[in-house]
C-alpha cells in the first residue's frame, strides 16, 4: 500500500524517486524511476535531514515544514512525516515544484497511517 502511495509521485513529470526515510538515512520504502539510490546518496539525505533539524534549533526550535535543496540538474524536497520519518522527493529541475509540494501535503496523512 505504501508503494502505491509513493508511486503517485512518479506520475508527476520529472519526479525520479519518492522515498520514506528515517533520520538515520535508512530507507523504509521507495519508488524510483531512472535513478539509483546508493549508500552515498542515503548518507547525503541523512546529513541534510540532520542539518535541517540543527538549523531549526537556531530559529527557536521552529517546526520543520520542508527542506528544498537544488542542484544543477536535480532537486530534493524533504518533508517531515512524523518524529524521525521524512518523505523525500528527488526530481529533475524541470519538474513542477508546486505540484510536488501539494501532493506531499495531500498524501502526508495517508503515508503516516501506513508507517
Amino acid at each position: 500500500m505504501l508503494k502505491e502511495t509513493l508511486n503517485r509521485f512518479l506520475i508527476i513529470n520529472g519526479v525520479q524517486a519518492a522515498l520514506v526515510v528515517q533520520e538515520n538515512g535508512e530507507i523504509i520504502e521507495s519508488m524510483k524511476s531512472g535513478i539509483s539510490i546508493d549508500a552515498d546518496l542515503q548518507n547525503v539525505i541523512a546529513t541534510i535531514m540532520l542539518d535541517s533539524q540543527v538549523t531549526a534549533k537556531h530559529f527557536g526550535d521552529a517546526l520543520l515544514s520542508m527542506v528544498f535543496v537544488e542542484y544543477a540538474d536535480n532537486f530534493l524536497i524533504l518533508g517531515p512525516l512524523m518524529e524521525e520519518f521524512f518523505l523525500v522527493i528527488i526530481a529533475k529541475n524541470t519538474a513542477n515544484i508546486g505540484q510536488i509540494t501539494y501532493e506531499m501535503k495531500k498524501n502526508q496523512d495517508s503515508i503516516v497511517a501506513q508507517l
